[in-house]
């Protein structure tokens, strides 16, 4: 408690010194959005179990997945996890979510030719890993990302680091290892021309890898989870996937520039276009290159999600209010466009009254962060959940929004100019706070 004292404190002399300085509308903006991280991690470190995971979904290795990612992507920050006094904070928080997913992990056989002549044994085990059965598509989707993540040395973690788990599929395993087969498990569960379970389906996923099926929800998340693990050094992705993906991107898109379920014409809607954004960024293929086949659009995926951009969430349609949707959505104009593109997103909510750092500009970033810090439960520091996404996820994912999570290559992006002056305001503040409390 007095902890968690200190570092409000820390905070309101923060922003009290920051209304002296020329960067005042800097600070405060960083601020806000710092503190309302802070309390999310607070709350989702209060949530975890004692097994390590979260698990609001059912789908325990998902929630968990989402919840390491926001703690690791903060960490990388240049506040870290923001406490000064204890800098390794939520260390445990992330050794025991680590541990839960490594235990949880299940495996699948992969073949040297997955039927078409092409090997996604690529690293010679035959053994891929798996996460969340009758979802796996999805929840594994969530894990490799958060495995990818944490190799870049959070908790000492390195993509060489061998895993201690004597009795679990992945023991004695460095995680470098782990990653590259679980790539491969998307690798060989792509769907195929030859057993494709109906036209168009050729290159994507449904929801367990190898049925045969595709659709435009699910098949965003082997090609996020491979954007970040490719990443890794060491990792790699064989370029047979890229190059099938694009034969699903291709069938895919409607003529207005958003992406469908199952056929073109089928529930288009902003989570699937942001889907289909990440889908482009991870292939490369973006309706710019030469050659036939060619059909995939950025433009008109851009332009669909400009169009759509002030809905309000309605069940698995919306934009804002509906998390699943800003995390893709977000996912795919960071690796897209990046968070500081004015162009291609200009049907924005009002600014209003917020604050803009210095030198910036009302643009499709500071909207979502804005809404975010505004949706934010003032109780508890929580997001209130939405359909099928509870609360855990909706606060994982807001988070990682606010943190300004890097889809693209590079884990620990430069720090931003904001977050520097903020650091050396918030120590300030918290010497003074301690002076204080002392006396």
């Amino acid at each position: 408690m007095i902890k968690m004292e200190l570092r409000k404190a820390a905070f309101a002399v923060a922003v009290a010194s920051a209304a002296a300085l020329p960067l005042a509308a800097m600070a405060a903006t960083e601020a806000q959005k710092q503190t309302a991280i802070d309390g999310g991690l607070a709350w989702l470190a209060s949530q975890q179990g004692a097994n390590g995971s979260w698990c609001q979904s059912g789908y325990c290795a998902a929630d968990t997945a989402a919840a390491l990612l926001a703690f690791t992507e903060q960490k990388y920050k240049p506040l870290g996890w923001n406490d000064p006094i204890n800098p390794n904070k939520y260390a445990s928080n992330v050794t025991n979510a680590v541990n839960f997913l490594l235990k949880d992990a299940g495996t699948v056989a992969i073949p040297n030719n997955r039927g078409d002549g092409n090997n996604p044994n690529i690293s010679g085990s035959g053994t891929g890993y798996i996460w969340g059965g009758n979802e796996a598509t999805y929840v594994t989707g969530l894990v490799l990302p958060a495995l990818a993540r944490v190799t870049a040395g959070v908790n000492g973690i390195t993509p060489g680091t061998a895993i201690n788990l004597p009795g679990f599929a992945v023991d004695g395993k460095t995680y470098a290892q782990v990653i590259q087969d679980t790539v491969a498990t998307f690798a060989n569960g792509q769907t195929r021309v030859d057993n494709a379970a109906w036209a168009g389906a050729r290159g994507g996923w449904r929801y367990t890898p190898s049925d045969g099926q595709s659709d435009g929800s699910t098949a965003q998340w082997p090609a996020i989870g491979m954007l970040f693990a490719q990443q890794v050094p060491g990792v790699t992705v064989p370029g047979f996937v890229k190059s099938e993906l694009k034969y699903w991107m291709d069938y895919i898109q409607n003529p207005n520039g958003g992406a469908g379920y199952d056929n073109p014409g089928n529930l288009v809607n902003e989570s699937k276009t942001g889907g289909l954004l990440v889908q482009m960024a991870f292939t490369g293929y973006n309706g710019t290159s030469s050659g036939a086949g060619d059909a995939s659009d950025r433009a008109g995926a851009l332009a669909y999600l400009n169009t759509h951009w002030q809905d309000g969430a309605n069940g698995w349609d919306g934009n804002f209010g509906q998390p699943y949707s800003m995390w893709s959505v977000y996912k795919g104009l960071e690796s897209t466009i990046g968070l500081t593109d004015t162009t291609a997103i200009t049907n924005l909510r009002p600014q209003g009254g917020a604050l803009l750092d210095a030198g910036d500009t009302w643009n499709w970033y500071e909207d979502y962060a804005q809404s975010l810090v505004d949706a934010q439960n003032a109780g508890d520091g929580s997001w209130s959940g939405y359909q099928y996404w509870p609360q855990d996820l909706a606060t994982a994912w807001n988070i990682n929004i606010l943190n300004a999570t890097q889809v693209g290559p590079g884990p620990n992006p430069a720090p931003e100019p904001a977050s520097i002056a903020l650091v050396g305001l918030a120590l300030v503040g918290l010497v003074v706070s301690r002076r204080r409390k002392g006396g």
